[in-house]
């Protein structure tokens, strides 16, 4: 009778008792694909929210001059510059994004002047305040201008030319699926500069100066420091606008959520010159056909070279 009893009992107590676990299940279940579902839409929201990014770089840069058309410069050296700036990066697909941003870039670059006696020579004149002086007429004998002035000419051996821009690039940049954290990238596209500063620094051979009584002192080789090239009336391109190519390749990786940080090295060409075409300020000093010497104003067609090491972060 007892154990009549205690299976009675048993079948009584059992099935509430499952039915019991399984709701505890079942509500388990329910909450895992609502967490589930819940996380999956924060990715996808997160991953929507993520078309704008945000970040910082800082860039060292060797740069350079080169010419395609005057081939009386030459001994081209390369100058180290340097840059940083913000970027904003807008993601068009998940490998295809527009980089742009704002920064500033301290470019540098040095060069020689062909020194040929009696075929080529370059000289330019100071005042007395170290202020460039256009000669007469456009074109004048440097030395014979420089009677009764005060002035200074210059036999010019090399320039330093300093400069600052702010930089606007506009680049399509294409990135590999991320594996591992790490995304690979390479960048194509235009950067546009607005000058805000030249100055150049000048060794010479020799200089010649005049007092007012006329009398001349022959002085030695030397350098001039920080002469100033911008602005509308000096001797760099009278438009302060630059415009150039801009490409190359890097890294990606991903530090933490939307957080990353990068590295590229891209390679920079201006299309535009840095300084006018004919110098308002430069002579060279030549000998024509019948023997006699004339003096012509430089042609100047340098263009910036850049190769830029961007390290920096996206957030």
């Amino acid at each position: 009778i007892k154990g009549m009893v205690a299976n009675s009992a048993k079948e009584l107590i059992t099935p509430p008792y499952q039915e019991h676990i399984m709701k505890k299940h079942f509500i388990a279940l329910a909450l895992l694909s609502l967490f589930g579902k819940a996380t999956l839409a924060q990715t996808v929201t997160a991953e929507e929210d993520s078309r704008f990014r945000f970040g910082l770089r800082i860039t060292p840069q060797p740069t350079w001059f080169t010419s395609s058309t005057d081939k009386n410069i030459s001994n081209n050296q390369i100058k180290f510059g340097f840059g940083f700036g913000l970027n904003m990066e807008y993601r068009l697909t998940k490998v295809a994004a527009l980089l742009t941003g704002i920064g500033g870039d301290f470019e540098s670059g040095k060069f020689k002047y062909r020194y040929e006696p009696g075929v080529y020579a370059v000289y330019y004149e100071l005042n007395e305040s170290s202020e460039f002086v256009k000669p007469v007429n456009g074109i004048g004998l440097p030395i014979a201008a420089l009677k009764k002035t005060g002035n200074t000419g210059y036999l010019v051996k090399d320039r330093q030319i300093n400069t600052t821009y702010v930089t606007i690039p506009l680049i399509l940049k294409l990135s590999t699926n991320e594996t591992n954290g790490l995304r690979y990238f390479g960048m194509f596209g235009g950067e546009l500069g607005f000058r805000s500063k030249a100055v150049a620094t000048d060794t010479y051979y020799e200089s010649y100066t005049y007092s007012r009584d006329s009398s001349l002192t022959l002085g030695p080789g030397g350098s001039q420091a920080k002469l100033n090239l911008g602005g509308f009336s000096g001797d760099a391109r009278a438009g302060i606008l630059r415009a150039g190519l801009n490409l190359g390749m890097g890294i990606e990786y991903r530090l933490t959520g939307s957080t990353a940080f990068f590295v590229n090295v891209n390679y920079f060409r201006a299309f535009t010159g840095l300084m006018r075409k004919d110098s308002q300020f430069l002579v060279f000093k030549t000998e024509n056909s019948g023997g006699t010497y004339i003096n012509k104003m430089v042609q100047q067609n340098l263009l910036y070279n850049a190769v830029r090491i961007n390290l920096g972060f996206m957030f």
